[in-house]
């Protein structure tokens, strides 16, 4: 089976930009038997999430369409809000994957954001702050439904430390297969690129966890760093798109073709020299 997955379309940026992104991607459209959308679809999902799903839906049955959230998915929204979201995505036909196992030709994808714990860096309390202060979802992402207040840093450690307790039990649960982890947030440094103040707003450091469990590739976005790696005996592979002024128009095939995984392949990917 082909499955796509991909990660930060920001179609909601691209229709601003007067840019398709699908433009080029319709023949491989018609060969895929899933796509797993990994997050940052769009920002102000109640108002841009329906256009953005109807969109997808006319390049592949919905029913073959995962879509977990990333952090720009709950802009304009709330970090307790992933009920709407479901809501959003089942209106559309289509499947929510947050903390969700789905399973395509024998292997079991493992989806969830992940988020981040600020630990990648000594001083985590250091890099919550400069993450509070320089990044965008601390401005645009409510804590809450109430919308009085705004997420913070500790919040989003909650989260990781929950997602995360949900997939080292669904690692542990006895599979006869193969085993693809999907995340919006990096899973390794190695596959990050730049080490910056605010890497650790985008990484965790989770060798540990493919150290101790069977993990046989892990897909992730958020960083637009078209990136690979190998840390200890995991494939880490980043599949953004990004953002129109990332992405030329020549390019946009061979970057999402990088996301396209064949279960039927021993290596997992259709064109592994675009990694």
């Amino acid at each position: 089976m082909r499955i796509l997955v991909i990660a930060d379309l920001h179609l909601d940026l691209w229709d601003h930009a007067r840019r398709d992104p699908f433009g080029p991607l319709l023949p491989i459209f018609q060969t895929l038997d899933a796509i797993i959308i990994a997050g940052d679809l769009a920002n102000d999902p109640m108002r841009n999430w329906p256009g953005a799903l109807e969109r997808i839906g006319q390049l592949i049955e919905p029913s073959k369409v995962w879509v977990m959230p990333g952090n720009h998915d709950y802009y304009g929204w709330n970090l307790a809000g992933d009920d709407g979201l479901r809501a959003l995505a089942e209106r559309a036909g289509m499947h929510f994957a947050q903390k969700a196992s789905v399973e395509f030709g024998g292997v079991r994808f493992l989806c969830c954001t992940l988020w981040t714990d600020f630990s990648l860096h000594a001083e985590p309390h250091v890099s919550k702050v400069t993450a509070q202060r320089a990044m965008n979802d601390y401005f645009q992402i409510a804590r809450d439904a109430n919308g009085s207040d705004l997420v913070l840093p500790d919040d989003v450690v909650r989260k990781h430390k929950e997602q995360l307790v949900w997939l080292a039990s669904a690692l542990d649960k006895a599979f006869e297969g193969r085993t693809v982890v999907v995340t919006h947030h990096c899973p390794s440094p190695a596959a990050l690129g730049t080490d910056n103040r605010l890497a650790p707003a985008f990484c965790t450091d989770l060798s540990s966890l493919t150290v101790t469990r069977r993990v046989d590739l892990w897909l992730f976005g958020h960083t637009h760093r078209h990136l690979s790696a190998v840390p200890v005996r995991t494939p880490v592979v980043n599949v953004s798109l990004g953002y129109p002024r990332e992405v030329d128009d020549s390019d946009i095939v061979d970057v999402v073709l990088r996301g396209i995984v064949d279960t039927d392949l021993p290596g997992f990917f259709a064109y592994p020299e675009l990694l």
